[in-house]
């Protein structure tokens, strides 16, 4: 009776415990925020350093994807692998579609293996993974055989997305292979995170910013079905961090199935119509602070939230010192925000004098040049 009494408590314990766990994430209450709306980046975060990437006919980058760096920037465009010097002198490029039997059809996306001075390039047409040294020649191909739109590499294997697209049996948009390297292969272990497979075809699909790797080597992992953004360990395991609760703007279950929508188009006119909000991104998060970009009625937001103070920053425009000046410009779709994971992070801008004015002449930059990088870290 007594041993019987123990495994009961034992058992309460543990259920206890798997509900405390379970529990243990942050709510940020995300108000409707105003396109006059101003966030002073320079209250969280220190600029340091600027990149004027080389702007010539072989080096010009469509739209900035993703940003790796080891000595050298590779920068994941639309149309192409770029690399660059840690001044932004162009050196060469891997380009989208050329001919042969190792052409790659999508560059989805970037991976950089700092031990063994390798990148690996994920095609999701092809399913298959391309190892590059950082002189940008090829090694070898890896066939993964799963469509994917975001890849990581862990301790133990990797871990993948196909955004909210059928792959397997059931909709599932996290993945899980066990491994070590190319030589050995990758195994699919687990899939995890359902969704609404109709829901699944009026959001975004085909992106690049699931991921964002943390200073410890953890992943952030961005779910648009629920705003959830997921800590992934190196093991794969994943737990909720942060819920972006959007209250009367967020976007229902109800307005997105059974309503004959023939399009994504049709969706997407509806959701800009109204004053509601969505589409959580371009996460960055440091040990005090947590970046994430958002849309409100076509707009594109984003916020800062500081994780001592529990306090939420949102705007439509981004404001930082540098070289003495204040520099303020409306954020566009096209900026991007991203990790390095060590702890420093990157904004890639635009150019265009459209967004950034007269701040053209700090940035020594012109139209129809290339992004600028930004690089910054914690304060």
């Amino acid at each position: 009776m007594k041993n019987i009494f123990f495994l009961l408590l034992t058992l309460l314990l543990i259920r206890c415990s798997s509900k405390d766990n379970n529990e243990k994430h942050i709510v940020i209450s995300q108000p409707h925020t105003s396109v006059a709306d101003v966030v002073n980046f320079s209250d969280y975060f220190e600029i340091i350093e600027v990149i004027n990437l080389e702007s010539s006919d072989s080096s010009i980058i469509d739209y900035t994807h993703k940003i790796v760096f080891d000595d050298f920037y590779f920068i994941l465009g639309g149309g192409a692998v770029y690399k660059f010097d840690k001044t932004g002198k162009y050196i060469l490029k891997v380009k989208r579609g050329e001919d042969g039997p190792n052409a790659i059809k999508n560059l989805t996306d970037l991976i950089l293996l700092k031990n063994e001075n390798r990148l690996w390039i994920y095609d999701s047409h092809h399913r298959r993974i391309s190892q590059f040294d950082y002189n940008l020649i090829f090694e070898i191909n890896y066939d993964l055989d799963y469509p994917l739109f975001g890849l990581e590499k862990l301790e133990t294997g990797l871990i993948g997305s196909p955004g909210y697209m059928m792959v397997v049996k059931e909709p599932y948009s996290l993945f899980r292979f066990s491994g070590k390297n190319l030589a050995t292969g990758y195994s699919l272990e687990e899939t995890t995170m359902g969704f609404d497979i109709e829901k699944s075809d009026y959001l975004h699909i085909f992106r690049h910013d699931y991921f964002s790797e943390l200073e410890t080597g953890d992943l952030d992992f961005v779910n648009s079905f629920n705003d959830t953004i997921y800590n992934i360990n190196q093991n794969g395991e994943s737990s909720i961090k942060y819920v972006i609760d959007f209250k009367d703007k967020r976007v229902l279950e109800g307005e997105l199935v059974n309503k004959g929508y023939t399009s994504i188009v049709d969706v997407f006119n509806y959701i800009n119509s109204t004053d509601k909000s969505f589409n959580i991104g371009n996460i960055f998060e440091s040990n005090n602070s947590l970046i994430y970009r958002f849309f409100n009625s076509g707009k594109p937001y984003f916020s800062i939230y500081d994780k001592k103070n529990n306090k939420l920053t949102s705007g439509q425009i981004i404001k930082f010192n540098y070289k003495g000046q204040e520099i303020a410009f409306p954020i566009d779709e096209e900026m991007r925000i991203g990790s390095f994971g060590n702890g420093k992070g990157y904004l890639s801008i635009t150019s265009e004098s459209s967004v950034i004015g007269e701040n053209q002449k700090v940035f020594n930059t012109q139209d129809g040049d290339n992004p600028i990088i930004i690089i910054f870290n914690e304060k």
